[in-house]
């Protein structure tokens, strides 16, 4: 195979900044395949960019690290409200319990399985989701900085009189005391992930117009909206958080899937 076929054009590359995959790959031929371009090692270093970006670079860098200090820089009980922003509606909202099913028990899954074939098995196409999610959680955590939202006080109400008897409640109880005074409220990430997994699948499903394909996408788009309203009717987020969540993906995958998903 020719090494330049295996490389991304001159735009995409700049576009990188310092020919990050191309860097990648000719490591990897070095150390592992003799300096010779292969389908094996196309192969393994879309698959390791694709694990770095997805898995290590998220996880660490922009979940452990950033979370941990954004979330110290302002101390219990000081955080902004935006409950105000529709009148009083969220107020009004009651706690549903059941729909942490959404929350936790279809998002993650969702998520998990949405990363792992885009790393693994549609390799190529999974830079625009990892560039994707890279660039959600760096503005996310930009605003998270500067515009602590919280919705913590709703929590201490719902506490001081909580469900007895219900395993459902009993789950969202657990999913609040782990995140304790958590001021990453605007924009919401759960939105963001969930809605940046259906626009890949969606993509892909005009890419490969299967029954199957389609197929995942309606569910993709299904549990989306489960996992919106979910954070809303288990007291986890605003309105107002899903809204710029929402927007956040749209705006970040648009340009990250024209540029990078062929």
């Amino acid at each position: 195979m020719c090494h330049n076929s295996s490389r991304l054009n001159p735009v995409l590359g700049e576009w990188y900044g310092l020919k990050l995959h191309e860097i990648l790959e000719r490591s990897l031929e070095t150390v592992f395949f003799r300096g010779k371009a292969t389908k094996s090692s196309v192969y393994l270093s879309y698959v390791v960019g694709n694990v770095i970006l997805m898995l290590l670079f998220i996880r660490l860098l922009f979940i452990r690290i950033p979370y941990q200090w954004t979330g110290s820089l302002y101390p219990v009980g000081f955080a902004f409200h935006l409950d105000f922003l529709f009148g009083g509606l969220e107020d009004a909202i009651p706690l549903v319990p059941q729909m942490i099913i959404f929350y936790e028990y279809l998002f993650y899954p969702m998520a998990v399985l949405t990363t792992l074939y885009f790393a693994f098995v549609e390799y190529r196409k999974g830079y625009a989701l990892g560039w994707s999610l890279v660039a959600i959680n760096a503005i996310a955590v930009a605003i998270y900085a500067v515009f602590p939202v919280s919705v913590y006080w709703w929590h201490q109400e719902f506490l001081a009189h909580p469900i007895v008897g219900n395993f459902w409640a009993s789950q969202v109880y657990k999913v609040w005391a782990s995140e304790g005074h958590d001021t990453h409220s605007f924009p919401s990430l759960h939105a963001a992930f969930s809605v940046t997994c259906f626009y890949t699948w969606y993509q892909y499903s005009k890419a490969k117009t299967l029954t199957a394909t389609k197929l995942v996408a309606i569910v993709s788009f299904v549990i989306t909206l489960g996992v919106i309203l979910s954070t809303i009717l288990i007291k986890q987020h605003y309105i107002a958080d899903e809204i710029a969540g929402l927007g956040l993906a749209l705006s970040v995958c648009g340009p990250m899937f024209k540029h990078l998903w062929k």
